[in-house]
């Protein structure tokens, strides 16, 4: 009998701050979340239940594919490296979920390489913050 993976994944759900590699977005506007904003989102996030961002790809009907089993900010001042790749630093949003079958064979093809959590925002500027 051989041993099923448990199908467990591990991303960065969004980053803390401004990402310095990003000037601006496609619209042409330059949007982030400070620490303290994010884990506000985080927290509503949870609040409001976390079949939330299970779907693939932002599309209508397929969700259900990946349960949550975990929902944090990180803390940790080091950064969190694997093989030398920065995958979170303080302040960042972690998920972990179990992913079904189908979703599973997904990431193993490289088809899903991360989350991309889907909502609302009113833009303003910082200096209004």
């Amino acid at each position: 009998m051989s041993e099923q993976p448990d199908r467990l994944v591990v991303g960065l759900a969004y980053q803390a701050g401004p990402d310095p590699r990003i000037a601006k977005g496609a619209d042409g506007g330059r949007d982030f979340f400070t620490p303290r904003e994010l884990e506000l989102a985080s927290r509503t996030y949870l609040r409001k239940g976390t079949g939330l961002i299970t779907g693939l790809f932002h599309e209508d009907g397929t969700e259900g594919h990946a349960q949550v089993v975990a929902s944090y900010i990180y803390r940790n001042p080091e950064p969190w490296l694997i093989d030398g790749v920065v995958v979170a630093k303080q302040g960042d949003w972690v998920l972990e979920a179990i992913l079904d079958e189908p979703a599973w064979q997904m990431v193993q093809k490289g088809q899903i390489t991360g989350w991309s959590p889907q909502g609302s925002a009113i833009r303003r500027s910082r200096s209004n913050a």
